[in-house]
């Protein structure tokens, strides 16, 4: 039994390139510093005295300066480079995270933190571009597996010392958080380089290549592809609570201190790192959207069930039901828009699927602190029926793409019949 297990997790990791698992290792070196969106909120109520809605605010701030950054993100990809994008946002991470503390005042927080949201927001589709260019189209769903593992690995670090950090002075979050980041950009330089795909010259001829073939149709014009989008909408406007009303809540709710809110964070992302790439290798039998669709309803009611309970274990299985969900939704869903843009103008299509989540940041906020304040389960309650709505949606996307194909199959035996 022992050798079958071993053998399973052989099977999922084997095979990626070298260039993934740097790309990943950035990502988890970058993501180990990142307590400050898990404590943001808390922060600035308990810290700076914002109220519930100001510090919506700030997230709104953030959520735009995310959207504006994942644009900007999908346009240099093209001139800079997938790699050399992700190094720029990086280090002009850095200087802007150590200048958080120093300011106090609505305005000019929400100032600082939206040039870091864009510097941040230019490293998502940089790197997910360059995920696509190094994996083969039959292991991508893999790839985009260990692009997130590598995230939440780097989470599951990062609140937990966040949690015990924000304990004695929240200023340690935002340094600590600029020396990760610093670090995942000279990781990126110690085996690229600055140049464009310095030590892979295979990888620049294929990109080269792919750009030559790429139609100049805009991702807009892509009716199913929008269809998705509009749906991520939806999810990430109830995933994205976790940075903003969700701490609160447990806080209030079920009366977590910051280090079992930490903790609890962790729960998500141990379950990432254990099982998400066992589970990924044993999806792919199944329709893409389709499965993308359960992922979204899990993620809905994991949140909707949160009302209903009142203590950590409960908070935990919330969290786990939630984690499931996460891990069929985001990784097939880079897939999805890896295979939709094949062809295409990739850099543009992973920006306008990060700008979608960075919408999502922009308005959640908005929505849950607004309910909160009028009826703190409101909001949980709502996520109970998008989550019927968001199945029911991928579903219908699922079986328009088949009609598509079916066509396109028997549009050349009609030509020749004619």
């Amino acid at each position: 039994m022992v050798r079958s297990i071993v053998n399973a997790y052989r099977a999922a990791y084997c095979g990626l390139s070298k260039e993934i698992w740097i790309l990943s290792a950035a990502l988890f070196a970058n993501r180990c510093g990142s307590m400050v969106l898990a404590f943001l909120t808390l922060y600035l109520t308990n810290e700076l005295g914002f109220t519930m809605f100001e510090a919506g605010g700030i997230f709104s701030v953030y959520g735009f300066g995310s959207m504006t950054g994942a644009y900007l993100g999908g346009r240099l990809v093209k001139p800079l480079g997938a790699i050399r994008t992700q190094i720029v946002g990086f280090a002009l991470s850095v200087p802007i995270l150590m200048m958080v503390p120093l300011f106090a005042s609505w305005l000019s927080v929400a100032l600082v933190i939206f040039l870091f949201s864009v510097s941040t927001g230019v490293v998502r589709p940089a790197n997910s571009v360059a995920v696509a260019q190094f994996a083969p189209a039959d292991l991508q769903i893999r790839a985009f597996g260990l692009q997130r593992m590598a995230l939440n690995l780097g989470f599951s670090v990062g609140p937990v010392v966040g949690g015990i950090l924000a304990t004695y002075d929240y200023r340690w979050l935002f340094m600590v958080d600029a020396l990760t980041t610093g670090l995942g950009a000279l990781i990126l330089l110690w085996h690229f380089g600055f140049r464009r795909y310095a030590r892979s010259q295979s990888a620049a001829a294929q990109q080269k290549r792919a750009e030559e073939n790429q139609s100049s149709e805009s991702p807009l014009s892509d009716f199913h592809f929008v269809a998705f989008l509009l749906l991520t909408l939806l999810v990430g406007i109830v995933f994205l609570q976790f940075h903003a009303t969700y701490p609160k809540y447990l806080e209030e709710h079920y009366l977590l201190t910051k280090p079992m809110i930490g903790l609890l964070y962790s729960v998500n992302t141990a379950l990432i790192v254990v099982i998400e790439m066992l589970l990924l290798n044993w999806v792919q039998r199944f329709a893409l959207l389709k499965a993308i669709g359960w992922g979204c309803l899990l993620i809905c009611i994991g949140f909707g069930m949160l009302p209903f309970g009142n203590t950590f274990l409960f908070a935990a299985l919330s969290m786990s039901v939630i984690t499931f969900g996460e891990m069929f939704m985001f990784p097939l869903g880079m897939s999805f828009v890896a295979q939709r843009s094949a062809g295409r103008d990739q850099g543009m299509y992973m920006s306008w699927y990060a700008m979608v989540f960075s919408l999502s940041a922009m308005i959640a906020p908005l929505i849950g602190t607004l309910t909160y304040q009028f009826y703190p389960h409101l909001f949980w309650h709502i996520t109970l029926v998008v989550a019927g709505f968001v199945l029911a949606g991928f579903y219908l996307i699922h079986k328009r793409e088949y009609q598509s194909k079916t066509r396109a199959n028997k549009a050349p035996y009609q030509n020749l019949a004619s």
